[in-house]
């Protein structure tokens, strides 16, 4: 099923809402990797993962700074 398309007015919420979910992931694999510190090595699944992530919030940054500025 589809999301119907955002307005202007709805997208920084969206943004935002988006933003916090991604860093409760970012959170969640920092507090399984505290549980599991005896194998405390990155795969490179996690790393991409993490960076991914990370891009994906700067990228809100940047859409968000346009929508304020």
């Amino acid at each position: 099923m589809n999301k119907p398309p955002l307005n202007s007015a709805q997208m920084p919420d969206y943004l935002k809402a988006r933003k916090l979910h991604l860093n409760g992931i970012i959170v969640v694999l920092a507090g399984v990797k505290k549980l599991n510190a005896r194998v405390n090595k990155n795969t490179k699944v996690e790393t991409l993962t993490i960076d991914a992530i990370k891009a994906e919030l700067d990228f809100i940054d940047l859409q968000l700074k346009r929508k304020d500025g």
